[in-house]
């Protein structure tokens, strides 16, 4: 009788650091939770910062690309590349296609820019913009032999702006197989290559970078200027009740 008292006075008598540890880490369990709530459901997810600076470079690319056309005097083209089922798909297809273009157009002194998108509707496809001499013609029947994986279609693009947002739509990331490539470009001079390259950056980097400036993105976090070794610092912190300025947010020197 005197062990059971004496057990039930031990376990009435907890010490009052113990019932705060015990609470602290229910609430800490409970924020965290929150947390990666807050995190699965944020208004900027990676997979939407991935689709704001893929639509941003692809519709730069075009734009550049325009530019140089009509200096050129070069004609906007559209293509539509479908696989007949996902067994046919490889990413180099669409680098083959290009490359045969490409060929073609060299001999008359060409070079080829363009742009394409990979999407998935009832099947994958590509949509692609290039840009050719307005005496040189890709015929129906040429592009099914360039193409033997699946339906395509060719036309004179009316509206360049408007093929380049429906491009540019991206809605269907998720769905595309992971070691494949969302969208590529190419045709540009140096200009237009670091014009792509900072449409892709984020807005507050754009203000601080210098035109024509290169950068890479740091491991760590940051990005580094190739030329001076200078290293910008996002002015914002990521929170669980969103993104919010930076106390003193200070370039530094790369090592």
């Amino acid at each position: 009788m005197a062990d059971a008292a004496h057990n039930r006075c031990a376990m009435c008598s907890v010490s009052p650091t113990a019932a705060s540890r015990h609470s602290r880490t229910a609430t800490s369990a409970s924020r965290f939770a929150e947390l990666v709530r807050k995190n699965g459901t944020s208004a900027t997810p990676s997979t939407k910062k991935r689709r704001t600076r893929a639509r941003k470079k692809v519709l730069r690319a075009i734009k550049e690309q325009r530019s140089f056309a009509k200096k050129a005097k070069l004609r906007a083209v559209t293509l539509t590349l479908t696989f007949a089922s996902d067994a046919s798909f490889l990413s180099r297809h669409i680098s083959d296609l290009l490359a045969l273009v490409r060929q073609a157009l060299k001999r008359r002194g060409y070079t080829l820019p363009y742009a394409w998108v990979l999407e998935r509707g009832s099947t994958l496809h590509y949509h692609l913009i290039v840009w050719l001499p307005r005496d040189f013609d890709i015929s129906k029947d040429k592009l099914k032999k360039w193409w033997p994986w699946g339906a395509t279609h060719i036309e004179s693009c009316r509206c360049v702006k408007a093929w380049g947002r429906y491009m540019a739509k991206f809605e269907c990331m998720t769905v595309i197989p992971k070691a494949a490539r969302l969208f590529g470009y190419g045709g540009l001079d140096e200009s237009g290559k670091a014009a792509v390259q900072r449409a892709g950056l984020p807005r507050w980097l754009q203000k601080v970078l210098p035109v024509g400036a290169c950068v890479r993105r740091l491991s760590g976090g940051g990005w580094a200027n190739a030329e001076t070794g200078e290293v910008h610092w996002s002015p914002y912190r990521w929170t669980p009740h969103g993104c919010v300025l930076r106390d003193h947010p200070q370039p530094l020197l790369a090592k």
